[in-house]
């Protein structure tokens, strides 16, 4: 996997020692190789901008969404296949993955690491005289990036084998302190599914209300982001009203609107679209492998992954998304495109292509699918005219009044090729309790493993997800 250079802002941080210390260490009680008052790390606005960098460059990472937490979510859901030659994704594509899957270990471990970044210049922030800095503001986006990080890891390690948001939910350990002393380190035991939702809500809550919290930043998570997170993470908990309350804010907004029928691809092969509400971006000196890691070895890249036939199959005639999603191949554009491969990622040799985490089309399903559930017919009405706008947008006919089941049912096909790539297909089959229809018998791979040595290191306070 390639080296991903770092924000240029995180030399101030390195600097001044090594205070994001690693969720390992932090879970497996070792004692941390350096630590550091927070209040002597981040004093003004600065070294705090440098600290939130860091903090997206745990986002950023190949680990995260710089390649595996999307990929993984596409590739265990059917929307991929795996053609390379990597055991630990050949696990992933037949959903038997072993404990000790280093590429799980590695992503489980580089979100924590953000967190416990972020968990450190939270604690700082209240004893920073710099006036220039805004705390609440700042404070806001960093439990906003933190509300996500603990979602991004109940999304895959916690829930139950039946969906989320259920009685018997398990959740994933919670520490919203830095990890800087040894005593700071001692492993916590994971809480349920509904506490992890609890947390993740106070720190949405908190940055929805924060007064001088923009609403909108580029490439980085602005208030609309946090109302993002919050109507994604109400659509998995079944608080329908809520979820569609929240989706028709950012919605409603006005900042933001879906790219043309024609200019779709540009939502990719340009950056920053009107459709984008939080994209995490790359270039040429801050790359990642995505594209490298779809393309074939004759185009510069590893061919690791591939779009899958079922994915092709899923796209109905005259879909302007299905060339987008499932390329036909075109040896003379600019990159080559070989068939088989997606166009939302091709900067091979660049490796900039940015990554979008939350879009508006996301929005309008999300709000299509909280209408249905809720069950009235002027309720249905609604999520189906939400559900017509995505189809309408791709070249489709709008369809005609049916049954819940059907509207729900077309909201799930709708998400599987409007998110395609985009790291949602397994968490959507999960939510659905359709995991069976990938072949999987044993219903507890519903749930990924924790880290193997994440469990052993920690004397088994860490425990292990039920099955393996």
């Amino acid at each position: 996997m390639r080296k991903y250079i770092k924000y240029k802002y995180l030399a101030v941080l390195f600097a001044a020692g090594t205070v994001l210390s690693s969720c390992k260490k932090e879970l497996e009680a070792q004692k941390p190789q350096a630590s550091l008052d927070a209040s002597i790390a981040f004093t003004n606005v600065a070294s705090v901008r440098a600290g939130l960098f860091g903090v997206y460059n745990s986002l950023q990472s190949g680990n995260y969404y710089g390649l595996q937490y999307n990929a993984f979510a596409e590739l265990g859901g059917g929307n991929l296949l795996h053609v390379g030659t990597f055991p630990t994704y050949a696990q992933i594509a037949n959903n038997q993955i072993l404990t000790d899957n280093v590429n799980i270990s590695d992503m489980y471990n580089t979100i924590y690491t953000g967190i416990n970044n972020a968990n450190t210049i939270i604690a700082a922030i209240p004893s920073i005289t710099d006036a220039a800095l805004d705390k609440d503001a700042t404070l806001a986006e960093l439990r906003t990036l933190r509300a996500l990080m603990y979602f991004d890891l109940l999304r895959y390690f916690g829930g139950a084998p039946n969906g989320y948001g259920q009685a018997a939910g398990v959740g994933v350990s919670i520490k919203t302190s830095p990890t800087l002393t040894e005593s700071d380190a001692t492993p916590i035991a994971r809480s349920t599914e509904a506490q992890v939702y609890t947390q993740i809500l106070a720190d949405l809550d908190f940055a929805i209300a924060a007064p001088t919290y923009t609403n909108k930043i580029v490439n980085r998570a602005g208030k609309d982001v946090a109302n993002a997170i919050k109507s994604r993470l109400q659509l998995y908990r079944s608080q329908w009203v809520e979820a569609e309350a929240l989706a028709t804010t950012v919605i409603g907004s006005a900042r933001y609107s879906l790219v043309s029928t024609s200019n779709y691809a540009n939502i990719w092969l340009a950056k920053n679209s009107t459709e984008s509400i939080f994209e995490l971006d790359y270039n040429s000196a801050d790359q990642n492998s995505i594209a490298f890691y779809y393309y074939t070895t004759a185009t510069g890249g590893r061919n690791e992954i591939s779009s899958s036939n079922t994915l092709n199959s899923a796209h109905e005639a005259n879909d302007v998304r299905k060339d987008i999603n499932f390329t036909i191949g075109a040896p003379n554009a600019t990159p080559a495109i070989p068939a088989g491969k997606t166009r939302k990622f091709s900067r091979i040799s660049t490796g900039d292509d940015n990554v979008i985490l939350f879009r508006l089309a996301e929005m309008y399903l999300i709000r299509a699918e909280a209408r249905v559930r809720q069950n009235t017919p002027a309720k249905i009405a609604e999520g189906l005219s939400d559900l017509n706008v995505i189809r309408t947008r791709a070249g489709l006919l709008p369809l005609v009044s049916v049954s819940q089941t059907d509207v729900l049912t077309a909201i799930l096909a709708e998400r599987r090729v409007e998110l395609a790539h985009e790291g949602h297909r397994w968490f959507d089959l999960r939510r659905f309790n359709l995991t069976s229809t990938l072949g999987i018998a044993q219903t507890y791979r519903a749930l990924y493993p924790i880290p193997q040595r994440e469990v052993l290191t920690s004397g088994n306070i860490i425990a292990q997800n039920t099955g393996y």
